[in-house]
C-alpha cells in the first residue's frame, strides 16, 4: 500500500457561545483537516487546530506546509511506517500542529487497514471511558452557576473556571459555581499564566475555601523556579499547561518540582508518538497526565480520546470542543454519555468526515 494523495482542507467553525479568556474571545476557530488517500482505496483523515493566543502556526501555516512540502515528502512511500514517516519530519523545527494532522491521518489508515479501533493498535484500553471535564463559558457568576448546574445534570463530575481577570471576580465566579454544583463536583481553574508570583499566591490562597482540583499554569510558561516556590506555598494542586510542548519540557518541569500533574495536548506536542514519550516520563516521575485540548472538532477529538483510553496515567481530558463547537464536522459525532467520550469499536479513528459539513464550514 503507497500513499497517493494529500489534501488539505481549512474549514471555519463557530462557537456555541464565544469563547472568552482574558487575552480576548473569539467567535469562530479555523481548522484544518487533511485527508491521506493510498492505492488500496482507504484513506485517513487528521486535524490540526491551532488556537490564536497559544500556538505559533496558524491555519493558513499548516495548510501551506502540508501542500508545499509535507505532501511531496510522503507520497509514495508506505503510510504503515509512521515512526520512519514522522522522524523525516525532524528536519523541519517546528510545525508541530502540521506534523500532528498527517500523524493522525497515517494512523487512521493504520486502524482501517488492520481493521482495529485506534484503541487496540495501541495496545488495548485501559479504561473504557474517556473523563471529559468542560470549561464554563465566562459570564456573570450566575449564569456560570446556571451552565454548571446543567453541565452536572448531564452526568459531569468535573467543571473548568477561566480565570486571570482579577482577584475579586476570580472568586466571585468560583463561589457562585461552587454553590451552585455542591461539594461533590471536582472544579479546576485555568489562569493561563496571568499573574505575577505575588499575585497567584494571592488569588490561590483566597481560592483553596472553595476546595480546588487544580490551578492551571497561574504563572508564566518559563518560570519553572516561580511555579516551584508557588506549589510549596499552596494547598491546592499545579499543573503544568503552556509550558510543555516536548519531552524536554517535561523533564525540565520534573526537575524544578514544578507542578504536581502535567497537561500534555496531543496537537501542541506534534501527536501521539511524542505524547507517549512525554507520559512515560510523567509516569516514571509518578506525574499524573492530563490530555489536554486545543478545542479539536470530531477528528481532533477522536484521536487523543483513543491516546488518553490506552495511556495508564491518564487521570483526566478536556476534550470538549464538541461540546463548545456548533459542529464536530463528523458522520457520526463524537458520543458524550454522563461526562465522558465512549469511543465505538469501528476501525481507525471511528468515524469519517461528513462531505455536506465539510463543504459548509470551508474556507475558499
Amino acid at each position: 500500500m503507497r500513499i497517493t494523495a494529500v489534501e488539505t482542507f481549512r474549514v471555519s467553525i463557530p462557537f456555541n457561545v464565544p469563547f472568552v479568556v482574558w487575552r480576548g474571545n473569539l467567535a469562530s476557530k479555523e481548522h484544518v483537516l487533511v485527508r491521506i488517500s493510498t492505492d488500496s482505496g482507504l484513506f485517513g483523515w487528521g486535524e490540526a487546530a491551532p488556537f490564536l493566543f497559544y500556538s505559533p502556526e496558524t491555519a493558513a501555516d499548516v495548510s501551506s506546509l502540508i501542500d508545499d512540502v509535507l505532501a511531496g515528502e510522503i507520497i509514495g512511500r508506505d503510510p504503515a511506517d509512521i515512526r520512519a514517516i514522522y522522524q523525516s519530519f525532524d528536519l523541519l523545527d517546528g510545525h508541530l500542529f502540521a506534523k500532528c494532522a498527517i500523524e493522525t491521518a497515517l494512523w487512521d489508515i493504520a486502524g482501517k487497514s488492520s481493521g482495529l479501533p485506534l484503541y487496540r493498535l495501541l495496545g488495548g484500553p485501559m479504561r473504557d471511558r474517556v473523563p471529559v471535564t468542560t470549561v464554563l463559558h465566562t459570564d456573570v457568576p450566575l449564569e456560570m452557576a446556571k451552565e454548571a448546574r446543567t453541565l452536572v445534570e448531564r452526568g459531569f463530575d468535573s467543571i473548568k473556571i477561566k480565570i486571570g481577570f482579577g482577584q475579586d471576580e476570580d472568586e466571585a465566579m468560583v463561589a457562585a459555581v461552587r454553590e451552585a454544583v455542591g461539594p461533590g463536583v471536582c472544579i479546576r481553574v485555568d489562569a493561563e499564566e496571568h499573574y505575577t508570583f505575588k499575585e497567584a499566591l494571592a488569588v490561590g490562597r483566597r481560592l483553596e475555601r472553595y476546595d480546588l482540583e487544580l490551578i492551571s499554569q497561574p504563572l508564566a510558561r518559563t518560570d519553572w523556579e516561580g511555579m516551584a516556590m508557588l506549589r510549596s506555598a499552596l494547598a491546592t494542586k499545579l499543573l503544568a499547561d503552556e509550558g510543555i510542548h516536548s519531552s524536554h519540557d517535561v523533564l525540565t518541569c520534573v526537575k524544578h518540582g514544578a507542578a504536581d500533574m502535567v497537561n500534555i495536548k496531543v496537537l501542541k506536542s506534534g501527536g501521539l508518538l511524542p505524547t507517549i514519550d512525554m507520559a512515560g516520563i510523567c509516569r516514571a516521575a509518578h506525574l499524573p497526565v492530563m490530555i489536554g485540548s486545543m478545542i479539536e472538532s470530531g477528528i481532533g477529538t477522536l484521536f487523543s480520546a483513543h491516546l488518553a483510553a490506552a495511556l495508564p496515567n491518564v487521570f483526566s481530558t478536556e476534550l470538549c470542543g464538541s461540546l463548545l463547537l456548533a459542529q464536530d464536522l463528523l458522520v457520526d459525532p463524537v458520543h458524550i454519555e454522563n461526562g465522558a467520550i465512549l469511543l465505538n469499536s469501528q476501525p481507525g479513528l471511528g468515524s469519517e468526515i461528513d462531505p455536506a459539513l465539510l463543504e459548509r464550514h470551508r474556507v475558499r
